[in-house]
């Protein structure tokens, strides 16, 4: 948040959760708290992680951005627009270009959406697949 606390994914509907899944806000690091609302913050965030640990296994978004190093132009349009801080900017063979952490990936699109050269796509979802999809509708 801009006063440097985390945020929570939704006030009503998440109030533990951030939009990273796995990782649960309790206590002070959300903001001031009293003692009796840390520890109830802290009761729930517990029992979130309880809830993802009982499944044995994590099972990580199949949908996720890629970058096509060739064509990217390292400008980090993509960085600035993700909203799960997914995309990174890296020295390749002396050029700028976008990585994705596909682990924190969510496959939102906003990303392609954005990036002006192109680079930026959706597995599964590639432009001329929607196009497609799209024609077919039409």
């Amino acid at each position: 948040s801009p006063d440097g606390f985390l945020q929570e994914a939704h006030p009503k509907f998440r109030p533990v959760d951030t939009l990273t899944e796995g990782v649960f806000l309790a206590g002070t690091v959300q903001g001031p708290k009293d003692i009796p609302d840390t520890v109830a913050q802290a009761s729930a965030a517990s029992s979130r992680a309880i809830r993802l640990m009982n499944k044995g296994e994590y099972e990580a978004e199949p949908i996720t951005a890629t970058v096509n190093e060739e064509i990217c132009s390292g400008c980090a349009t993509c960085v600035s627009v993700c909203p799960y801080d997914a995309i990174g900017i890296e020295i390749t063979e002396g050029r700028r270009v976008a990585k994705v952490n596909e682990m924190l990936c969510k496959g939102c699109g906003s990303c392609a959406a954005a990036c002006p050269s192109g680079a930026s796509e959706q597995n599964w979802f590639k432009t001329d697949q929607l196009r497609a999809m799209v024609s077919a509708v039409l």
